[in-house]
């Protein structure tokens, strides 16, 4: 089971405003109300009197009353203060300021309504204030949990697989209910995974998820999605509130809500914790819709590959293959007859031909290999030494070509997988020597930039059409026309950029100004480059 520390610097709401204050903070509150009361209601007494000391009309004294029937209205909570408020103004006033000064009885006949008046007005007065003053608390209330959501939402759209969604989702109910939230997902095979525990501050009265009972009662609001623990009729001994992740292809995962010391979650905080998993259900049904597209589209392409190798295989090496046989069919059926010089020929034909096969079964091989993840083998080559053995693997196919190289004179040692670069070597040269026309020059350059060995090979050929520069390095891509009796498998070039990549360097293609064209590659000097 994971475990996640929260502690409460972020809280977005306040704890008083989703909070269901337990029996001994409703009466502290409630006295706490009495002594605001009636601690403003002796202020408005104070006021009235000096009203009357400077020789103030006596209905100065009754709007004193009033506006502190007002200020008991907007500082204590409920209707009743505001109304005890208008009852402690009518007997103040009539104790205070009509006369027989001191008590409760009148002379005038019409002190009665004005008493009455009084406490109508003061009553309305107050309730109007006191439903203003709700109203404007469950605005605010509903502001910030719009705000929530919006931040949930938007952390939600960040997220690139399950697990961090349930992170998300778990560590922004935590935040938002200041308490600790227990988050379990569903597997492929439609099980709970071992569930994500997200401790609000330090809380260590949240290892009970660990129990058995709160796993089953997870496991059973996940089974029936219902809500279940405390406060239902399922698992009410539990010590959380439990709420299925549901989504429109069922249920996704399960999240918890503590409730120690039988702390139940107010209906407001059940509304909120519904929105949440709305959306985290949300988040979670487009990343398995985006797992699905992404496996769907890996298949698409692994079978397009897969045909199109099969077509290369059967196509582009059945020419070499009828050429060898052609070959060796004449030296058999006309051995006497055939002088040494067409033999040798015959027998070089083969040979070539037989190169090439491997030359490209190697490619094949390797594009193979890089599809299953490159394993590079890194020692220190001198990169000189890699050059040679190139073209000494490609100079038979070279023969109606120019090589020439530019290295330099002191020695060049790079961290690389010499038989990869090698390879990749010699797909650039056999792409030159298929583009170019017999007779044409080949040069292969390396010198050190920075930190980085550049690595050259160019042409002076016809060069690449600007439109095929783009895509040159993609699998199976050849040019229109080659001047070469065959054509390649598109793999080599390919094959060049993964190896590349694979060593932390780059690989490109242009055009010469003078004619022809290069291809470059770098690789670093050093590890880690």
């Amino acid at each position: 089971m994971n475990k996640r520390q929260i502690n409460n610097s972020m809280d977005i709401l306040g704890k008083e405003e989703y909070s269901n204050p337990t029996k001994q903070a409703r009466v502290r509150l409630a006295i706490i109300n009495v002594i605001v009361t009636l601690g403003i209601m002796t202020l408005a007494t104070l006021l009235s009197v000096y009203f009357r000391y400077i020789g103030f009309h006596e209905s100065n004294f009754i709007m004193a009353y009033i506006l502190g029937v007002l200020i008991v209205a907007k500082q204590t909570d409920g209707y009743i203060y505001g109304i005890l408020a208008s009852v402690i103004g009518v007997s103040s006033f009539n104790f205070f300021f009509t006369e027989p000064y001191y008590t409760f009885a009148t002379y005038r006949p019409d002190y009665p309504v004005t008493f009455l008046i009084m406490l109508i007005v003061a009553s309305i007065t107050s309730t109007l204030t006191a439903k203003a003053k709700q109203e404007a608390r469950l605005s605010s209330l509903r502001e910030k949990r719009t705000q929530v959501l919006y931040e949930i939402s938007k952390g939600l759209l960040k997220v690139r697989s399950i697990n961090q969604i349930s992170e998300v989702g778990g560590m922004a109910l935590a935040k938002l209910f200041n308490c600790s939230v227990i988050m379990a997902t569903a597997n492929s095979l439609n099980n709970l995974d071992e569930p994500f525990i997200y401790t609000y501050d330090y809380d260590d009265r949240a290892a009970i998820f660990k129990s058995f009972q709160e796993r089953r009662a997870a496991e059973e609001s996940f089974e029936t999605g219902s809500p279940v623990g405390i406060g239902t009729e399922k698992y009410a001994d539990s010590s959380a509130y439990y709420l299925p992740i549901r989504g429109q292809s069922g249920t996704l995962g399960v999240v918890g809500v503590s409730c120690f010391a039988g702390k139940l979650l107010t209906d407001e905080q059940v509304r909120l914790l519904e929105a949440v998993t709305t959306q985290i259900a949300l988040a979670m049904e487009r990343e398995r819709l985006s797992e699905k597209q992404q496996k769907a589209k890996l298949d698409v392409e692994r079978e397009r590959l897969r045909s199109n190798l099969l077509r290369a295989i059967s196509h582009d090496l059945r020419t070499p293959l009828t050429g060898i046989l052609g070959s060796t069919a004449t030296i058999l059926d006309n051995d006497e007859v055939l002088d040494k010089k067409v033999k040798r020929e015959l027998l070089q034909s083969v040979q070539e031909e037989a190169s090439w096969l491997i030359h490209s079964v190697e490619n094949m091989l390797n594009i193979t290999r890089i599809d299953e993840g490159i394993t590079l083998k890194k020692n220190m080559e001198a990169v000189e030494e890699i050059i040679a053995e190139a073209i000494s693997r490609i100079k038979k196919f070279a023969s109606n070509h120019i090589i020439e190289i530019d290295i330099p004179a002191d020695l060049i040692l790079l961290p690389m997988d010499g038989i990869l670069i090698e390879q990749v070597l010699i797909n650039l040269v056999d792409n030159a020597l298929k583009y170019t026309p017999h007779g044409a020059c080949i040069g292969i350059k390396t010198q050190i930039e920075g930190e980085k060995a550049v690595f050259e090979v160019s042409d002076n050929g016809n060069g690449i059409p600007e439109a095929d520069i783009p895509f040159i390095f993609d699998r199976f891509y050849t040019a229109p026309t080659i001047n070469m009796g065959r054509r390649g498998t598109g793999l080599g070039l390919a094959i060049c950029k993964s190896i590349v990549t694979a060593h932390g360097g780059e690989i490109s293609a242009f055009n010469n100004p003078s004619g022809g064209a290069t291809f470059r590659f770098t690789l670093p000097l050093k590890e880690g480059y």
